[in-house]
């Protein structure tokens, strides 16, 4: 197998350069942390992967060979990030979906790691109810902040696109495509000026304002904006560093370094 730099390396020798990376990987991932970082950004990432489907058909060469079939895998993560302002990945996991039990299994890891209750001040997830039950189970009494725009998208996901109504009561045309995006880019607007300030009681006040309009026209987008809400306000309450404020609202640290596994 030729390489960049000319030099031509076996099929056995690859295969012995990947069997090394993978015992450094999993040498890290259950290494114990000297000092476990005290925010901790939980999320799961979606990728198709080839998965061996265990049958091992014999060729015409007389090589057997084994069958893959691409199927969906996520890859669970999880991010740390010091007060000094580093953040490093603590640990990965790949399942076949983000029940509880694989949420279990992987922030079990983490614990095992050095990651717990007594080290960890805040953790911070999307909307996935298998995930909060686990964290729940093993960082219990941590303070769980819900990412924001996971919870403001929740209004959006509730809206309904159906034909309108006109004055005479007759069927109008359904929405065309811009005025979805129209209506849901409005939403998303509306409900994200709730988080545009870091009082907390400013931010319940602008909540009711928008829930007391919204209530009786979109009443599953509101009861889906308003359920756990409480958990959006975590990073105002007790003592949180300042450096802390925006990596806590927001998904932008993990993404980023999703988006770098996708491009790879």
């Amino acid at each position: 197998m030729p390489l960049s730099l000319g030099e031509v390396v076996s099929l056995a020798a690859c295969h012995r350069l990947g069997l090394g990376l993978v015992e450094r990987a999993q040498a890290f991932k259950t290494a114990q942390l000297a000092s476990p970082p005290p925010l901790v950004l939980v999320d799961g990432l979606w990728r198709k992967l080839a998965v061996p489907t265990g049958e091992i058909p014999e060729e015409s060469s007389g090589r057997k060979r084994a069958v893959q079939r691409t199927q969906q895998r996520g890859m669970l993560t999880a991010l740390g990030i010091w007060p000094d302002g580093p953040w490093e990945m603590l640990s990965w996991h790949l399942a076949a979906n983000e029940a509880a039990a694989s949420w279990g299994a992987f922030v079990g890891t983490l614990y095992t790691k050095g990651v717990t209750e007594q080290t960890t001040q805040r953790s911070v997830r999307d909307g996935s109810q298998g995930l909060a039950k686990v964290l729940y189970s093993h960082l219990y009494g941590v303070p769980h902040q819900r990412w924001l725009f996971h919870k403001i998208k929740k209004i959006t996901d509730h809206l309904p696109y159906g034909q309108g109504r006109s004055e005479a009561g007759e069927a109008s045309a359904p929405p065309s495509r811009q005025d979805k995006k129209e209506r849901k880019q409005a939403s998303l607007a509306e409900a994200s000026q709730i988080y545009a300030t870091d009082v907390e009681g400013e931010m319940r006040a602008r909540a009711q304002v928008l829930r007391d309009p919204w209530e009786a026209r979109e009443p599953q987008a509101v009861a889906a904006f308003f359920h756990d809400f409480e958990q959006t306000l975590c990073c105002l309450t007790g003592h949180v560093p300042r450096a802390y404020g925006s990596l806590m609202r927001t998904t932008n640290r993990l993404e980023r370094f999703h988006k770098e596994i996708r491009s790879k």
